[in-house]
């Protein structure tokens, strides 16, 4: 006897919108660079230019935690497409089981490596030179 008939329509669908939520994170990433960026240039307090370091490593814990659902996701449907069961199983159980799995392995040092923060640090430093540059010059102007 052949295995149920699953339609994956929905949840490709889902998929789909998940996809826009991360563009959506990585906007939130990129105005969050400009803003530190802008603070280190005005000569705020590093509180401040601190602060977006924080939303930054939040930005990039929402990454992580969207890259596992969606994986959990796409692992159980690839599974189930594999294997034809007889009997629909529970997908929510299924991908909740592999959600779990992935997020079990996170550590806070993984957040550090996320491409966007890594740029965030990166620029970070760049306009900290230019500005201390600046400061130090004797005209007070710079270039």
């Amino acid at each position: 006897m052949p295995g149920a008939v699953i339609s994956f329509n929905s949840v490709d669908s889902s998929l789909s919108s998940l996809k826009n939520c991360q563009s959506y994170i990585n906007t939130g990433m990129d105005i969050a660079t400009n803003v530190a960026l802008d603070l280190v240039e005005s000569f705020n307090d590093a509180e401040d230019v601190n602060s977006m370091e924080e939303v930054m490593l939040e930005y990039a814990a929402m990454d992580r935690e969207l890259n596992h659902y969606m994986e959990a996701i796409e692992e159980t449907v690839n599974q189930i497409k594999q294997e034809k069961p007889e009997n629909i199983p529970d997908l929510k159980c299924l991908v909740k089981e592999k959600f779990t799995a992935l997020e079990s392995k996170n550590s806070d040092s993984d957040l550090e490596k996320n491409e966007k923060y890594i740029y965030f640090k990166d620029q970070l430093k760049e306009m900290r030179k230019q500005s201390e540059a600046c400061v130090e010059s004797e005209y007070g102007a710079c270039s």
